[in-house]
């Protein structure tokens, strides 16, 4: 099964970012990892599409508050708009092949914009009473709790009420797309996956289970479930 991933963009340097343990843990989870480089033209993306079996959209930089018809706040950070409308492409491309879809972080985030929903531009200025999201442990550190839906799919994947998971973010999602039902939500109430309504395999995550999987084997079973939706595409 090739799952493409969406690698970050050093627009500065004029290059590609990717944490390598999201490669490791596709391959180790029986995929084989490709990352799809930017471009603009559609005629491209949709042929990286037709190429693989699945999408992983990986974190990076903040999204671009225009996309969900805001205006820029004070607690947003550095965009990227060449990778959000690269990405945008991608998932109305995916969507159209039906594929299944991890997004995790900021994937997550602009999953549930491409379908019409929104998200905190920064949650410490606009919503009272949050946990401590953006954590300064190590990313392999679990530091706060997550309660799953038991009617989620990911409920049904973990098997557990609860987990702990690394928190590297001060964005999330707000008003939830009606082609997304809330799958897990952290203590203070903010959204931590959202999954599709429909069978298949669309799911996004706020926390980073690639950085967990090797000493965490709930993480791992993302992934698993992951490659495993992502055999019924082969040979498509």
């Amino acid at each position: 099964m090739v799952i493409g991933i969406s690698p970050n963009h050093c627009t500065e340097d004029n290059l590609y970012k990717l944490n390598k343990a999201y490669t490791e843990v596709i391959n180790r989870a029986g995929g084989l990892a490709l990352i799809l480089p930017f471009t603009p033209d559609e005629n491209l993306i949709h042929e990286y599409v037709d190429m693989i079996d699945g999408l992983l959209l990986t974190g990076g930089l903040d999204l671009d508050p225009l996309l969900f018809g805001e205006e820029p706040l004070p607690g947003g950070g550095r965009l990227d708009p060449v990778r959000d409308n690269y990405e945008l492409a991608l998932i109305r491309y995916a969507d159209l092949a039906e594929l299944p879809i991890l997004g995790i972080c900021k994937g997550c985030q602009l999953m549930n914009i491409a379908r019409g929903g929104t998200i905190y531009q920064d949650l410490y200025t606009q919503r009272a009473g949050v946990l401590k999201h953006l954590q300064e442990a190590p990313r392999w550190y679990p530091t706060h709790g997550v309660e799953l839906d038991h009617q989620a799919r990911l409920y049904g994947i973990f098997e557990k009420d609860f987990i702990r998971v690394n928190s590297i973010h001060h964005q999330a999602v707000k008003d939830v797309s009606p082609y997304f039902r809330v799958a897990a939500r952290a203590l203070d109430g903010v959204i931590e996956a959202i999954e599709g309504i429909e069978d298949r395999f669309v799911l996004g995550v706020q926390w980073h289970p690639e950085s967990l999987w090797e000493n965490d084997q709930d993480s791992f079973k993302i992934f698993r479930e992951f490659i495993r939706e992502s055999q019924h595409c082969q040979g498509r």
